[in-house]
């Protein structure tokens, strides 16, 4: 199995090399990640500029790493071009922060995953409330383990999955959910210059669904939430035909 591993964080992130590892047991597996940290440029690709790219040693014993001066989704879009490879799985992360509810609106760590789906190549992105928890790793490769075994990674769109908060000593088990409402509210607040402003940022939480993603993340389970390309609503788009 080719599993190409990409993120958001940089390609010198502590929860790259944990995902890295702990995908060793499953196949070959590359990296491409970006140069500096992209958190929130969700998807994202550089158009008009050149993408300046350079292979470095092969890290967290991965076959080879390719370091790149973009966005996340141009990470992944270089790593399956430039690596040469068929590949069949794309998993990125493991971010830094969870990424649940409206976050995924903004996530590079999901639309990482996402552009792979568009390439047309399954994709899982992960993300944990941060990267120092001590089971990370060990209930990663658990976590894969089953859905690789599975294959629950093959659908029409990709897999977001999330750890619980931090405050759980371990993972209570696994729910398969859905996206949740919650919003990472950012005010613009205007810094002692008048012309410079800088983002205040709270949590504007909403009643959830029994089955949401926050819900899971809040109760200590590990949520696995798959999400669509099509961003049609079916509903709406009824009622408006009449």
């Amino acid at each position: 199995m080719n599993i190409l591993v990409v993120n958001d964080d940089g390609y010198q992130a502590e929860g790259l090399g944990i995902l890295v590892r702990a995908l060793a047991p499953f196949g070959n597996v590359y990296v491409s990640a970006p140069k500096e940290h992209q958190s929130a440029k969700s998807h994202a690709i550089t158009i008009k500029n050149r993408i300046e790219t350079f292979l470095t040693e092969p890290l967290f014993g991965s076959t080879a790493t390719l370091v790149v001066d973009g966005t996340p989704a141009d990470a992944t879009r270089l790593g399956l071009k430039v690596f040469n490879v068929d590949f069949d799985l794309v998993v990125s992360g493991i971010n830094y922060g969870q990424n649940i509810a409206k976050d995924i609106l903004y996530s590079g760590t999901v639309a990482a995953a996402m552009e792979a789906k568009v390439l047309g190549v399954d994709a899982i992105a992960i993300s944990a409330h941060h990267t120092k928890l001590p089971y990370l790793y060990d209930e990663t490769i658990k976590l894969m383990d089953e859905i690789i075994e599975a294959k629950l990674y093959e659908g029409p769109g990709i897999l977001n999955i999330n750890f619980p908060k931090e405050t759980y000593a371990r993972p209570k088990g696994v729910k398969i959910t859905k996206m949740g409402s919650r919003l990472q509210h950012a005010e613009f607040v205007k810094s002692e210059r008048p012309d410079v402003y800088h983002i205040k940022s709270s949590i504007i939480h909403y009643q959830e669904d029994e089955n949401s993603d926050v819900q899971a993340f809040d109760d200590g389970y590990i949520s696995i939430t798959p999400l669509s390309l099509v961003r049609t609503d079916e509903k709406w788009y009824k009622e408006i035909l009449g």
